[in-house]
């Protein structure tokens, strides 16, 4: 049995993480077991390079707290908060779902466009494009101009406006299209739209869980060439006195 974690990186009801932990369950393998779990403090919503920030330190906390009862953890942020970070801290993998479906469309397509909820989440995404070197193949970055937390109230609004969106970067060179936002994802929002969009629509939380499902199913983990693991001795002496074990 391969338990994966799908940590949100901010605050969320009891009630939507009980709802997203089970559709996050019909996306992985029946050997395989998703847990939603939210950090203890944060923001309600991401959409901020400030909030991504803040996020990111709650998300190594919790790694220090959650890792050693699971095989592979998912980022529940489309902008992948922390992400570098904790997988150096981390002694399992640690996906990003942008990072994963970005690469994962280059094998469906050229060029890649991304859906975001905001116009201010544009800078964030072209810069993380840049970092994770994917910068070259980014067509365009398209957004719904609509608050993370409004996402899932009319889902008719939504289909329209997507939809609209989708084709805007198809008409900026777009020949994959990815939505770039996790409660885009879980109102399952590609498959309100495949029909009517003319290039694939993909997933981040699909592709991010599944690529998580593979790599325990392998038993792989970043290179510690690319990601040396932390000073847990010296982190257990300062930040996290007490809670890391030094072996």
């Amino acid at each position: 049995m391969i338990k994966i974690l799908y940590l949100v990186p901010g605050l969320m009801e009891k009630e939507e993480q009980v709802r997203r932990e089970k559709i996050a369950n019909k996306f992985v393998s029946s050997n395989t077991v998703v847990e939603v779990r939210t950090v203890e403090s944060g923001p309600i919503s991401i959409e901020s390079a400030v909030e991504e920030d803040i996020a990111a330190g709650e998300v190594l906390k919790a790694l220090v707290r959650l890792q050693d009862y699971y095989d592979a953890v998912v980022l529940g942020c489309a902008g992948d908060p922390g992400l570098r970070a904790a997988r150096e801290l981390s002694k399992i993998p640690v996906i990003g779902p942008a990072e994963a479906s970005i690469a994962f469309s280059f094998l469906i397509g050229d060029r890649y466009g991304l859906i975001v909820p905001l116009s201010r989440d544009i800078p964030t995404f072209r810069a993380l494009t840049v970092k994770y070197g994917f910068d070259e193949r980014l067509a365009s970055i398209v957004p719904l101009n609509i608050p993370v937390l409004d996402l899932g109230k009319d889902l008719s609004v939504i289909k329209t406006k997507l939809i609209e969106a989708c084709d805007r970067a198809v008409g900026e060179g777009a020949e994959v299209v990815i939505l770039g936002c996790m409660s885009l994802a879980f109102i399952l929002a590609d498959e309100l739209v495949k029909e009517r969009v003319k290039v694939p629509v993909l997933n981040p939380a699909k592709i991010g869980l599944r690529v998580a499902e593979m790599l325990a199913c392998f038993k792989v983990g970043h290179s510690r060439l690319s990601y040396p693991i932390a000073d847990y001795r010296k982190l257990a002496e300062s930040v996290f006195k007490g809670e890391l074990k030094v072996e």
